[in-house]
């Protein structure tokens, strides 16, 4: 390629691969104005428009002239004739139009496969919109905005072309990355998605057109018009199931008649629907009765959730957690979901956009906690069941009520004859009307008086009404509102167990988490695994218990209080098997997911406890995905207890998933936090110092740089309280990263203080490391010796700063390598080279960069995260060596592993990658 011009993004030229110097800025608006014309002749009155915005100067003539002859020393001869300047040059206009005529002339031939890779090539060619670069008077010009319109017109017919041939993900990239250049070009989007979606990045897609219609509406102030939308409304049928979370309706339902009139009137028009009253009056049951008779008109699905508003124990239901459990619903798992509340409630939104889903929210606290859960489609429609006036959603969402009193003393005695059969309430009418009248039409009071009377067929309503009047209906009713009123149903069903069932049931309330598995249940129970399926069985059996996936039971959360009033004659080792199996699982599990780190003894489970092993880090990380919120109940139910040693060795085990395995930082810093309480509790200087040394890394490896300093100056002054040099410097060490390990790179001033931080290190390890035995005998030499491994990541970036002599710096960092090859810490081995290679990239020894990131990703075990940073880095040392198909290569790998993934490190990773 001896000459070579481009206008197809910055105007540039080159020869031999040199870049040529093109003159001025107006010099270069001449040259391009006569690459777009792609070797036509260009009229003198075209270029003096295009240089002076139609306002030329006298000497405009002799100007351009001046310009021509200045060009044709760079660019070789330019032409002219009567009609203009000509010049005929090969550049990346004229490449482009012969890659678009080679498509053109395929699909008129009857091949329109091959025709999507010529388009593709054609379209590769496009770095930027054309002229990028150009005065933007100049810019505005239509020999600049006719080649970008060109443009935008063969995008749509090559996306048409691919995705009519099912080879849409060909130009995925080119159409993801020029969307940016139209940014309201609801066409171009629409194709976006489809091609996103044949790649195979669906999340991706459902991202973009939230971002793009955000832009429109806040900037244009109107909605995605048909195009866009139908390309949605594709994306979302092509993606997320249709969730069907509506429990079963009311058995025994009856009446209502006004009630459900009034929801068929006002559910149409507008979508949030409140139904209030006090509590038993039977607000769910009427919910879940319309619910159900509703559900053809929301052909998209249903999705329900009990948000414990009200529950007799337990603190209501967070909006985030009920927003995790609808986006799993919606084909979105939890692992990739935000931590924040904000964003699930926008990917929430973006996944619902254009869909018709009903969404019941029952037993709802306040306004804040439904708030979150609302859809932004019209199309879905809300349904809010709460005891509470909710003044606010009627207010602020024009919230539409239906009140809901006691029943009528008919609709009461049409309850006991549906719950009953009409023979024997008939039978007895007197009986009846008694027990309607102690009941005051309470739905759920008379529940419990027909569960009563059905439970023991040989009980005539006589015998219901005479106990009422025993009880003078008090004892029964009177803390309907505290759910105490049901405890009489679960006796019930509890007296009928037998007494090992009836064991495991109240050693299961105990259990702190949401559900059980048969391995926990196994462990708790002390017996066999046949034993325990026999006990599980006859507990669901009696719905004390429920199966809602297999192999996992659950109960109603009114079930669980019963079940946990009655275990207060447990001793208390039923909680410790609970624990002990939880801890013993998620410390053999870490073991896997992150062997490098210290192992922890966590000592010998209780006889019969059971923990899960599993056999490879997919099972690990699999078991622990289903026991999150498990874990993390456990571990306020052990600190609730003061149970605290359980709270630290419970942190110690999930950071091992936590932190750099799964890269959720973020949920780590809580449960830290609750464990390092406990330290301080018990005064265990070893437990305060580690756990300091976590939050640092939580912190720093979430961008909060400040707080990640804190808190190991912070590991550091435990260090010294206790007299150990170890904890000191890792204190320091964590100090000195801090302070450097940004995105940017560090300052001066920070890489020297960062530098002395370890210098103080050294003194303090060198010590240990002189006076310890050889090799890997003494663990606390060992880990002395890592450390001041780690101290050459600072001075080699003093070494650096000072001397600007990256071969100087790569060999002081290839010392401390050297010193973690010796003990064989091959994660810092790698994080080494991940460093060296940022030296290298910061130097502008980019191909140096690149082998050293290659060497690190050579280096990966089960580091996920870090796999993805050092793509990341890859991708853009190779883009900015102009090595576009390397570059495209590593960041696709990147974004395949972020793709639908969307919490703090997986964005910070994402915002790493190089524009496509």
């Amino acid at each position: 390629m001896p000459m070579w011009f481009e206008v197809l993004g910055p105007v540039r030229g080159l020869r031999d691969g040199t870049e040529l110097d093109l003159g001025s800025p107006q010099q270069r608006v001449l040259l391009a104005v006569l690459l777009a014309a792609a070797g036509e002749p260009v009229a003198a009155g075209v270029i003096s428009d295009v240089l002076w915005s139609g306002d030329p100067p006298q000497a405009a003539a002799a100007t351009v002239q001046q310009y021509v002859s200045r060009l044709r020393r760079v660019a070789g001869t330019i032409g002219r004739s009567a009609a203009g300047y000509r010049l005929d040059v090969d550049s990346d206009l004229r490449r482009f139009r012969a890659f678009l005529s080679q498509a053109r002339d395929l699909v008129e031939a009857g091949r329109p496969e091959a025709a999507v890779d010529a388009y593709a090539a054609a379209l590769g060619l496009w770095t930027a919109p054309a002229g990028t670069g150009l005065p933007p008077e100049a810019r505005a010009h239509p020999v600049f905005a006719d080649l970008d319109r060109e443009h935008a017109a063969v995008l749509a017919e090559a996306a048409d072309v691919a995705l009519d041939r099912d080879r849409g993900a060909v130009l995925a990239p080119v159409l993801d990355r020029a969307t940016g250049w139209h940014p309201y070009d609801e066409g171009l989007h629409a194709r976006l998605l489809r091609t996103l979606a044949a790649a195979g990045r669906t999340a991706d897609a459902l991202e973009r057109y939230r971002l793009t219609r955000e832009r429109l509406v806040g900037e244009l102030g109107i909605e995605p018009g048909p195009m866009l939308r139908d390309a949605h409304r594709e994306l979302t049928d092509r993606r997320t199931v249709r969730p069907a979370q509506l429990p079963a309706p009311p058995a025994a339902f009856t009446g209502r008649t006004a009630e459900l009139a009034r929801l068929d009137a006002v559910a149409g028009p507008r979508p949030l629907v409140l139904v209030g009253g006090l509590g038993g009056v039977g607000k769910t049951s009427l919910a879940l009765h319309w619910a159900h008779r509703a559900a053809t008109r929301y052909p998209d699905g249903q999705l329900y959730v009990d948000l414990r508003g009200f529950a007799p124990s337990g603190a209501p239901l967070e909006p985030a957690e009920a927003l995790h459990g609808f986006l799993e619903a919606l084909g979105v798992p939890r692992a990739n979901q935000p931590s924040t509340l904000d964003g699930l409630a926008a990917l929430y939104r973006s996944v619902l956009a254009g869909r018709k889903v009903l969404v019941v929210l029952d037993n709802a606290r306040d306004d804040d906690q439904v708030r979150p859960l609302l859809p932004g489609s019209a199309g879905c429609a809300v349904l809010v069941t709460s005891r509470s006036y909710l003044g606010g959603l009627t207010v602020d969402e024009d919230a539409r009520s239906v009140g809901l009193d006691v029943f009528s003393d008919a609709d009461a005695v049409g309850y006991l004859r549906s719950r009953l059969g009409a023979a024997r309430v008939d039978a007895e009418p007197w009986a009846a009307a008694e027990i309607v009248r102690v009941c005051g039409g309470l739905p759920l009071a008379l529940a419990i008086c027909a569960a009563w009377a059905d439970r023991s067929p040989m009980f005539t309503l006589a015998t219901v009404a005479a106990e009422l009047r025993r009880r003078d209906g008090l004892d029964a009713f009177s803390a309907v509102n505290a759910g105490r009123d049901v405890r009489t149903v679960f006796s019930w069903s509890y007296r009928r167990l037998g007494p090992d069932a009836a064991e495991l049931f109240r050693r299961l309330g105990r259990h702190p988490g949401p559900d059980v598995a048969l391995a926990t249940a196994i462990s708790v129970a002390g017996r066999t695994s046949s034993g325990t399926l026999d006990l599980l069985g006859e507990l669901t059996d009696a719905q004390l218990l429920s199966e809602p996936r297999p192999g996992r039971y659950a109960a109603h959360d009114l079930v669980r209080a019963y079940a946990a009033e009655i275990s207060d004659d447990l001793p208390e080792d039923a909680l410790r098997r609970i624990l002990d199996h939880y801890l013993h699982s998620v410390v053999a599990g870490a073991r896997l997911a992150n062997p490098y780190r210290r192992q922890l003894d966590p000592g010998t489970p209780a006889d019969g406890v059971v923990p899960f092993t599993p056999v490879d880090v997919p099972d690990a990380v699999a078991w622990f995905e289903a026991e999150r919120a498990n874990l993390r109940a456990a571990v306020g139910a052990a600190d609730r207890h003061r149970l605290d040693e359980y709270v630290w060795l419970l942190c110690w085990g999930m950071n091992g998933f936590l932190l750099d395995h799964l890269g959720r930082w973020d949920e780590a810093i809580p449960v830290a936090r609750i464990a390092l309480a406990a330290a301080r509790r018990r005064g265990d200087l070893w437990w305060r110092g580690y756990l300091h040394n976590v939050l640092g890394n939580c912190y720093l490896r979430g961008g909060d740089h400040d707080q990640a300093f804190r808190e190991w100056a912070l590991t550091a002054e435990v260090g010294r309280e206790a007299g150990d040099p170890i904890r000191i410097a890792i204190g320091l060490g964590g100090m000195g990263s801090a302070i450097t390990e940004r995105d940017e790179w560090p300052d001066g001033e920070s890489i020297e203080r960062a530098a002395g931080y370890a210098d103080e290190m050294r003194a303090l390890l060198d010590e240990i490391d002189r006076t310890g035995p050889p090799g890997r005998v003494d663990g606390r030499t060992t880990h002395a010796r890592d450390l001041i491994g780690f101290t050459y990541r600072l001075t080699a970036l003093r070494v650096l700063h000072r001397t600007g002599d990256v071969h100087a710096a790569v060999a002081e960092r290839a010392a401390g390598i050297a010193v973690h090859e010796s003990i064989g810490n091959w994660l810092q081995v790698q994080n080494g080279w991940q460093q060296i290679g940022r030296m290298r990239q910061h130097a502008g020894d980019l191909e140096g960069a690149i082998s050293a990131y290659e060497h690190a990703l050579s280096l990966q075990r089960n580091d996920e995260w870090i796999t993805v940073e050092l793509l990341a880095r890859l991708a853009a040392c190779h883009h900015e060596l102009g090595h576009e198909g390397a570059s495209a290569h590593c960041r696709a790998r990147a974004a395949e592993r972020l793709d639908g993934v969307y919490h703090p490190s997986a964005d910070r990773l994402r915002a790493m990658l190089p524009p496509p």
